[in-house]
């Protein structure tokens, strides 16, 4: 049982996890992931595969056989019915096919969910899924065949590395918010928001604990600064480029920086030196892309002509490929997070903490012997004070333009903002450095670091927060009193990814809805 009360001091409690055992009898994995019985992964980290084409494009065969082609995956469907619209095959034999695009779990679930029988289903053209447990070659739909694609013989990367690397809180989830048997039952035995609150906090622990523990298991290989600099690169990405990130973070590694770049040289010096070396690797740079087109003012010119020279000497002496500039994506982003503009705050962060190391002084951040306030105060200054490493971040070109040769923004802008700077400290500074606490024994160091995570005022909300926050407690008054942490936002991230679904199908072992009715 949750007992009403929090009596947990540091990351180390684990209630939400027992919970799991006790109530679900949901054995734990190696990657401390948990799964409904019977349920190999979510529908919505399929849907996230074919959103974003992880799989190999040009190697794929629809179950009957067929040569098949994506134009275009579609656009994801917001509304009832088929999950994306409007998509564009190519299907051996037949042509373009247009329509709509159905995913699953595996082939039966077409069945199981009564889509045969569903109007607004008439207009699917392929049924996409990760394993065809009926084995099945098409389906049919008004005296029409539908073709059907297997994913899993055809992704990109194993299914595990998919899981790891896709953030499905970061992509639209269509499933109903209407009240989950949860919020129905917290309402019929009148359990007060403490109660909920507490679950949260625990179910927020165990994200962090999880996180960590993958972190933990980089370092295995990897330095704490190579670890936490690809960490900020992939958060730098968000949806659209974290993979992207993270590959040059791995090409241009922080060994590699500290072997090309003098330390004897101005901040201002020695940022455009690691920029024209991010650049470079990106494919990102003026004379990389075939589409560019002249910069039109003499500042844009003078600076491109700079990062350009120097990129044509380091290049030299650099071992691994550059990736293509073709891979990045500039669609659906604000300017302010055009992959041009985070590159450019990842190389002032590098070049205003060369010689420490970020990994250096960010855990000097939360040394309280160079604070003079302790308690909440305390608490409340190590968050600033980490967070302002991000904020204050600004560059003589990049803060006033969002790509090479653009209009010249009107106003100065940071390179990273408010949100995103604690969406890092939430997300990547705190199971980090929980990972090296942990291997270093350090207990003050993790007792500061739950001080930090439980006091942190919450994020934005996202697609997930949202749903989950209306499925459970109903009212956004409800949510703001209850939901007022980042700790119990993250809480509402992991039950999420632990059992909901859109279908209800895994409410039937929720740790949240058998902890709730063990109450009674």
């Amino acid at each position: 049982m949750i007992e009403n009360k929090d009596y947990s001091d540091s990351f180390c409690t684990l209630h939400y996890r027992e919970s799991v055992r006790r109530y679900c009898g949901v054995k734990e994995d190696g990657d401390l992931r948990y799964s409904a019985k019977g349920k190999k992964i979510k529908e919505q980290l399929v849907k996230c595969i074919w959103s974003e084409q992880l799989f190999k494009k040009d190697k794929l065969y629809t179950e009957d056989g067929l040569r098949m082609e994506v134009i275009s995956s579609g656009l994801w469907n917001l509304e009832e019915g088929p999950d994306f619209k409007d998509a564009e095959i190519l299907l051996e034999g037949k042509g373009v096919v247009k329509g709509d695009v159905e995913i699953h779990v595996c082939s039966g679930d077409w069945v199981r969910h009564g889509h045969s029988k569903q109007k607004e289903y008439e207009g699917v053209c392929l049924h996409v899924f990760m394993w065809n447990d009926r084995k099945n070659k098409y389906i049919k739909l008004k005296n029409r065949l539908v073709s059907q694609l297997e994913l899993y013989n055809y992704l990109k990367y194993k299914l595990d590395k998919l899981a790891d690397m896709i953030d499905i809180e970061n992509y639209p989830h269509t499933g109903s918010a209407n009240a989950g048997p949860c919020q129905k039952r917290l309402s019929a035995i009148s359990l007060d928001d403490k109660w909920i609150g507490h679950f949260l906090d625990y179910a927020g622990d165990e994200r962090i604990l999880v996180k960590a523990g993958r972190f933990g298991k980089r370092l295995s290989t990897q330095t704490f600064e190579q670890v936490l600099y690809e960490a900020i690169m992939e958060s730098l990405g968000y949806k659209n480029n974290k993979e992207q990130f993270k590959h040059l973070g791995t090409i241009a590694s922080i060994n590699d920086i500290k072997r090309l770049i003098p330390s004897d040289v101005s901040i201002q010096e020695r940022s455009r030196k690691i920029q024209a070396l991010l650049f470079g690797m990106s494919g990102l740079l003026p004379s990389q892309i075939s589409r560019y087109k002249s910069a039109k003012d003499k500042y844009s010119h003078e600076y491109i002509n700079d990062v350009e020279q120097i990129w044509s000497v380091i290049k030299n002496d650099i071992v691994n490929k550059p990736m293509g500039g073709e891979l990045w994506s500039f669609k659906y982003s604000r300017p302010g997070n055009y992959p041009t503009r985070r590159i450019a705050a990842i190389s002032r962060l590098l070049a205003e903490n060369f010689e420490t190391g970020i990994f250096r002084v960010i855990l000097k951040s939360f040394d309280q012997r160079d604070n003079s306030k302790s308690g909440i105060e305390g608490t409340k200054a190590i968050i600033k004070n980490t967070e302002s490493i991000f904020l204050e971040l600004y560059d003589e070109y990049w803060s006033n333009y969002y790509i090479f040769g653009g209009r010249r923004l009107k106003n100065r802008e940071r390179l990273i903002g408010k949100e995103r700077s604690s969406v890092i400290f939430i997300n990547i500074i705190v199971p980090v450095l929980l990972a090296y606490a942990r291997k270093m024994n350090d207990t003050v160091l993790e007792e500061r670091l739950f001080k930090a995570y439980k006091m942190h005022s919450r994020l934005s909300p996202n697609n997930i927060t949202r749903f989950m926050n209306y499925r459970i407690l109903g009212k956004d008054t409800q949510e703001e009193k209850v939901v007022n942490t980042a700790r119990r936002q993250q809480g509402l991230l992991q039950i999420f990814k632990d059992f909901c679904e859109s279908d209800d199908i895994a409410c039937k072992r929720c740790v949240l809805l058998l902890s709730i009715n063990s109450m009674e």
